[in-house]
């Protein structure tokens, strides 16, 4: 059952009991007031008929008797009216009578002994009625007879049934106002609040916490919908917190296993790059040597040069991975990002025209300076480059926008935030593969032909960045381009003693 339900049992009840108290209270009163008034009419008709007949008797008169008996008899509330003489005999009694025999003998005889009149209530066949005996007294103070007059008292059981459905009538028009009163009550103030309110319930707790309830008053119910707002505004808020850390802490269980991973292949890498060198540098000798002897074999000194050119390449290959293993601690030192760019763009101007390369540098006006390495930020820099490079074989734009952002590192998820410098280059290139964009930090991981990269340089520019503290971002979509974001820690403002 619901409140509205309640609500109106509790009221229609309650008055419906109040309203048949009254209703019982009310009959008995009016009964009471009726009697009253039935025996003072009564008691008026009896004495004006006692005078009347009386003063008819004293005249002889009996036919002026028979008439007034009749006349009275029309009236509605008298049933009929006996005359008797003064031996109790039946003189004269109205015709509604005949047929109901006179049972007051003995209250008839008190009348006519002591000369007082009687009233009681008796029932004529199946009708309520009032009895007045009158004596009849002559002037010399002789009885010479007696006068009844039977008045009837069904009529108030006819008022009180009227009173009664008066009440009853009164009492459902009231019951059937105060259930839509409170029905509409009900529905507006607590129905339709109560159903958004669950509504919004269920929806919070099938896990859509965007639900709110409309706040439409200021009473109990409005209350309760801002509460219930703000408890979903905080479960939201709390959600957002908890994927947020949980997005924290797989970027950072991603880079722990990519240091790890990277910390093992650089070891691998040592022991392969010392493995192969020794052999190599023999090898190379021995070129050497066979060149200066076939000097004058034009083919075999082609030969030679072939066997030169690819020891070459596996030199630079070993070199890498030396570079990769050795992962040196930067030396730090306040750092200009901005003189450091310009280098590195200087440097590879003329390859940029030769591709047909647009290059575009966005500086802030204020920069700080960083403490950083200088020699390891232009490597991580010089590799982003030419891999831009390398992703528009027919031309493009170049983007590299520098700006200070406040974040929290993916390395250190539980921290509080900071401020970083952030360094994008973005290009206009082919872009990356979603299956290949996981793998781009992998070591000795490369979509170039064979012979044209090692793999190494996205691997050793994220452990030249993760070692400054920072982390590198990579963002791309396949012939839209790609954007590499490099995250660099900003910290109090160094001294500036960079000399270069």
């Amino acid at each position: 059952m619901n409140i509205g339900a309640k609500l109106t049992l509790l009221l229609v009840v309650p008055i419906m009991l109040l309203m048949a108290v009254f209703g019982y209270i009310d009959d008995r009163r009016t009964r009471r007031a009726l009697h009253s008034e039935l025996v003072l009419e009564g008691r008026s008709v009896a004495r004006t008929l006692q005078l009347a007949m009386e003063d008819y008797f004293r005249n002889r008169d009996l036919q002026d008797v028979r008439e007034l008996v009749d006349n009275v008899t029309l009236y509605e509330r008298i049933l009929g009216v006996r005359v008797f003489n003064a031996a109790g005999g039946l003189i004269y009694q109205s015709a509604s009578l005949a047929d109901q025999p006179f049972v007051f003998g003995e209250v008839l005889g008190r009348v006519l002994r002591e000369g007082v009149t009687d009233q009681s209530e008796r029932k004529i066949g199946n009708r309520p009625t009032i009895s007045f005996l009158a004596p009849l007294t002559s002037p010399a103070g002789a009885r010479f007879g007696a006068l009844q007059v039977l008045q009837l008292a069904s009529f108030m059981d006819e008022e009180a049934r009227t009173s009664r459905q008066s009440i009853l009538l009164l009492t459902l028009v009231m019951a059937l106002a105060i259930t839509a009163t409170v029905f509409l009550i009900s529905y507006f103030s607590l129905s339709r609040p109560t159903q958004m309110l669950v509504r919004s319930f269920r929806q919070v707790g099938s896990g859509d916490l965007s639900a709110r309830v409309p706040v439409a008053s200021r009473d109990e119910f409005g209350r309760l919908a801002q509460e219930f707002n703000a408890m979903a505004e905080r479960l939201a808020e709390a959600e957002r917190t908890v994927l947020a850390e949980q997005d924290l802490r797989r970027r950072a269980e991603k880079a722990m296993r990519m240091s790890q991973r990277l910390a093992s292949l650089g070891r691998l890498s040592a022991g392969l790059a010392h493995e192969i060198g020794t052999p190599l540098n023999i090898i190379s000798g021995r070129v050497e040597t066979l060149q200066r002897k076939m000097s004058m074999d034009e083919a075999a000194e082609r030969n030679l040069q072939s066997i030169l050119g690819q020891i070459d390449r596996i030199a630079r290959t070993v070199h890498g991975m030396l570079d990769f293993a050795r992962a040196r601690a930067p030396q730090l030192q306040p750092v200009d990002l901005t003189r450091v760019l310009h280098s590195v763009i200087e440097f590879l101007d003329p390859r940029f025209e030769r591709r047909g390369i647009d290059v575009r540098l966005e500086l802030p006006e204020s920069l700080p300076w960083i403490s950083a390495d200088r020699d390891q930020l232009s490597q991580v820099f010089l590799n982003l480059s030419l891999n831009a490079v390398e992703a528009m074989p027919e031309g493009g734009r170049l983007e590299i926008a520098v700006s200070l952002a406040t974040r929290i590192s993916p390395l250190r998820p539980h921290d509080s935030e900071a401020e970083y410098a952030t360094v994008v280059f973005g290009d206009t290139g082919h872009g990356i593969a979603p299956d290949v964009l996981a793998q781009v930090f992998d070591p000795f991981f490369t979509t170039k032909d064979v012979g044209e990269g090692s793999g190494l340089g996205m691997s050793i520019a994220y452990g030249i960045v993760q070692e400054h503290g920072g982390w590198i971002d990579v963002a791309s979509e396949v012939n839209r381009g790609t954007r590499v974001t490099v995250n660099l820690p900003v910290d109090s403002q160094p001294a500036r003693g960079e000399g270069s």
